[in-house]
Formats: C-alpha cells, structure tokens, sequence
C-alpha cells in the first residue's frame, strides 16, 4: 500500500482560492445588482443554499461510496435523498432567478456562470478538505503542523 497525500499543497490552494473567488464573484454580483433589495436578498440566499447543499451532497455521494456492505451505512436513504432534493431545488431556485431577472442576457449569463462556478468550487473544496483530513496520518509531524496553518 503507498502512503501518499491525494493533494498536493499546489492544489488545495487552487481549491481554496477558486471557492472564495467564486463565492466573492457571486456576493460581488449580488451587492453591485441594480434590483431591489428582495431580488438581491432571493439570490444571497439562493447562493448560500447552493453553496451549502453542494457541500451536503459531495460528503454524502462519497461516504455513500465508501461504505462497505459489512459497515452500517453513514447515510440514510432519506438523508440521501434529502441531500439530492436540497441541491436540486437549490439549483432550480438560482435558476429561476436567473430567468426572471429582468436585465440584459449578459448580466443573466453572469449570474449563471458564477453560480455554477460557485457549486462546482463547492464541491471541490469539500473533496480537498476531507481528503487532506483523511490523510493527516500519512503526514510525518513537520508537515503535519505546516498544514495546520
């Protein structure tokens, strides 16, 4: 069996930065919007719904993977399909939105874009940050400590 790290540091940073810069984007997008402060509150709270039940999906999709037939499940069928629900209608609802939005179709193709970037940077980062957790034990203690900072 190889003892390796599954990311390198390079690529954590990488997952780190395009999360916070897509979260920027979108939060950006939403401030700078020229709606009313219901449409700008219905996207804040659609992203953050999005950001958030990406995370739930990710984490359930692989503990559903690694569960072995001898193990109990992590995951309930109704956990699971809740999470499946919850990024569904997250997604249906950003873009609704975005279909309504009365604004040119490239604010609309803004708006669309950063919200996949922002799902998909989710999604990422769940998988580096738990794969980086995993293999904490693989770390000798120097390296350890640095990723800790």
């Amino acid at each position: 069996m190889i003892n390796r790290k599954r990311n390198t540091a390079a690529f954590t940073f990488m997952a780190w930065a395009s999360f916070i810069g897509a979260f920027l984007a979108m939060f950006i997008g939403i401030y700078t919007l020229e709606e009313s402060l219901s449409v700008k509150g219905y996207f804040a709270v659609c992203a953050l719904f999005l950001t958030m039940s990406a995370f739930v999906l990710q984490k359930v999709i692989r503990d559903n993977l690694e569960d072995g037939s001898g193990n109990r499940p992590r995951n309930t069928s109704a956990f699971t399909f809740l999470a499946w629900s919850s990024f569904a209608l997250a997604l249906l609802g950003m873009f609704i939105g975005i279909i309504n939005l009365e604004q040119l179709l490239s604010v609309k193709g803004y708006y669309a874009v950063t919200a996949l970037f922002l799902t998909m940077s989710s999604f990422v980062l769940q998988k580096t940050v738990r794969d980086n957790n995993d293999d904490e034990p693989l770390l000798p203690n120097s390296e350890a400590k640095f990723e800790e900072l």
